[in-house]
């Protein structure tokens, strides 16, 4: 689960996500169309804006992405929030077997689940936090 990147940055991520909310959820990032941003050769970050890369679809006409930029920013709160849920999401079932219990568990397993539920309950609270989606702070994953 990768959760280290720019969560403020507009990524080709976002992009994809709002190529999706302009025009269909039927459209699939990576099926229909390809975005990219280019990447600085000497640090490995994102270097620009991000861009379409290819447009498979010919069900709909392949847009600008200036048009597409000016989408995002009109819609921001709403594409971010959908994007860092699905990362949530995500990380809630990559968590799923933390959880689970043993009938046969040693008495010191407890301990771990009782942190992977806390995390699991800090993930399900995250949209709550003040800012949110802007300036929210990942919860710390427990070691194991």
């Amino acid at each position: 689960m990768q959760t280290d990147f720019d969560l403020q940055g507009y990524t080709h991520e976002l992009m994809a996500l709002t190529i999706v909310d302009m025009y269909s959820p039927q459209l699939k990032s990576a099926y229909d169309f390809l975005t990219a941003h280019p990447i600085d050769g000497a640090t490995g970050l994102q270097a620009g804006l991000p861009y379409i890369h290819q447009w498979r679809t010919t069900t709909i006409p392949k847009p600008k992405d200036e048009d597409v930029h000016a989408h995002f920013y009109a819609n921001e709160e709403r594409i971010r929030s959908r994007f860092i849920r699905s990362l949530r999401n995500e990380a809630l079932r990559n968590t799923d077997h933390f959880v689970a219990i043993p009938t046969d568990a040693p008495e010191g397993f407890t301990k771990s689940v009782d942190e992977w539920k806390v995390y699991r309950q800090a993930l399900r609270d995250w949209p709550q936090q003040p800012d949110f989606p802007f300036n929210a702070v990942w919860p710390k994953r427990p070691k194991g």
